[in-house]
């Protein structure tokens, strides 16, 4: 879907074993996939432009796909995303290709016009006199209508999964009373907050552990396979138990991060806070170079994710997020301003002999320079910090779910439609 200023979530509604109808939508998924890209390439090569957005749309709504036209535009757009990354790539990549691949099989999307409730299944419609697709769907999601239904094949699984997008754009909300708290973002500790007066350190070192024991696996079974010819017995044996590991371990990790990243949002919640303030290291990946063990723990380091999870749970209760630059935090003495890069966990000025938590020190510089003030008014040494450890219960603090952006009511049961009135 485009983005426009309304924010949306998906979920994995249903799943289902491989069968010859649901094939046959991802075969006719591919069609019309296959027809954008030949269509979009053969008017360049003979005219020498690329064919716009609507000019795909409109020439091929005469082909008469057995589906709703709504879902042919989806595929459609699904081409024309990419190939506006690859105008965009272009650049400053002069390498770049645009999307060339035709498809056998591609996902297929039914828009809202085609999704509503029947006989308490959710129904997808493949367009006039045609049979449509009922699949039957967790409570949960009795609340309202998605505004698109996607058919996906996951290869790990090898099942289909029906990913459902809602519309959960949050009200708009603030506190009565609130103030903000500051947020250092580490590769053991995911998070360390500050606030002015409380500070706090999420530890990540069984998530990290994690990480290295995937990482190990990878390569273990890596090396068996390069061992075996492509394609034998052995080596499709090897890639299933490899992928299976594999997604196992994503899903544990996805899971740590949710809970530590939960945890952090309901305690702002708690506290009233207005605002949190991220330091910003989108780049720290290129312009740092700690050696090879180093480097390769950075690149492991999921700080994106865990910031996109703060960012869309703060939204949800109303809870704004800011970034900072956090360009030597970590290195400045929040008394006197003097810059020291610490060797340790432990901060300790050599001029006004002031010490800290150096991941303290890094939140507490990030909530001053977002406040605008020269320096921290620190009087002697920080609070010490509080620790939340990570653990297979951590839970939030409040009752906040991440099903409560749908808001609307359960679809009737077959007992109430037959009582109600012609």
């Amino acid at each position: 879907m485009r983005k426009t200023d309304k924010e949306y979530r998906t979920y994995i509604i249903a799943t289902a074993k491989p069968a010859e109808h649901l094939d046959a939508i991802t075969r006719l998924g591919g069609r019309i996939y296959s027809k954008t890209v030949s269509l979009a390439f053969k008017t360049h090569r003979q005219k020498g432009f690329w064919i716009s957005d609507g000019g795909l749309k409109a020439y091929l709504k005469f082909k008469r796909y057995p589906c709703q036209a709504h879902s042919v535009q989806a595929i459609i757009d699904d081409y024309c995303g990419a190939r506006r990354s690859f105008f965009e790539n272009r650049k400053t990549n002069p390498n770049a290709k645009p999307p060339h691949k035709t498809r056998k099989f591609h996902t297929f999307t039914w828009r809202a016009t085609g999704i509503s409730y029947k006989r308490g299944k959710l129904r997808l419609s493949m367009g006039l006199d045609r049979d449509p697709l009922y699949i039957k769907i967790d409570k949960k999601f009795y609340k309202v209508v998605p505004a698109e239904v996607s058919l996906v094949y996951n290869r790990t699984t090898h099942q289909y999964e029906f990913h459902a997008t809602y519309d959960t754009t949050p009200k708009k909300l603030k506190a009565k009373s609130g103030s903000a708290v500051a947020v250092d973002m580490g590769e053991i500790h995911p998070i360390v907050t500050f606030d002015g007066i409380n500070s706090e350190i999420y530890n990540g070192r069984e998530h990290r552990s994690k990480v290295r024991y995937r990482e190990k696996s990878k390569v273990s079974i890596n090396r068996k396979l390069s061992r075996c010819k492509r394609g034998s017995s052995r080596w499709k044996k090897l890639k299933r138990a490899k992928n299976k590991t594999l997604a196992a371990l994503t899903a544990q990790l996805r899971d740590m991060r949710h809970k530590i990243t939960s945890r952090f949002v309901s305690t702002c919640h708690e506290r009233k806070i207005e605002t949190i303030v991220i330091g910003d290291i989108k780049h720290i990946r290129q312009s740092i170079n700690y050696g090879k063990k180093a480097n390769e723990k950075l690149h492991q380091w999921a700080f994106s994710k865990i910031r996109e999870m703060i960012t869309y749970k703060a939204k949800a209760i109303g809870i704004e997020v800011a970034t900072q630059d956090e360009a030597y935090t970590s290195q400045t003495c929040p008394s006197c301003g003097h810059r020291k890069k610490p060797s340790r966990r432990t901060y300790h000025c050599s001029k006004c002999e002031w010490q800290g938590h150096r991941d303290v020190v890094g939140a507490s510089n990030i909530l001053t320079a977002y406040q605008g003030f020269l320096f921290n008014p620190v009087v002697g040494a920080v609070v010490s910090p509080t620790g939340v450890r990570y653990n297979p219960h951590l839970r939030r603090l409040d009752k906040w779910s991440p099903f409560s952006g749908l808001k609307s009511s359960k679809p009737p049961t077959r007992k109430q439609r037959s009582t109600r009135k012609p």
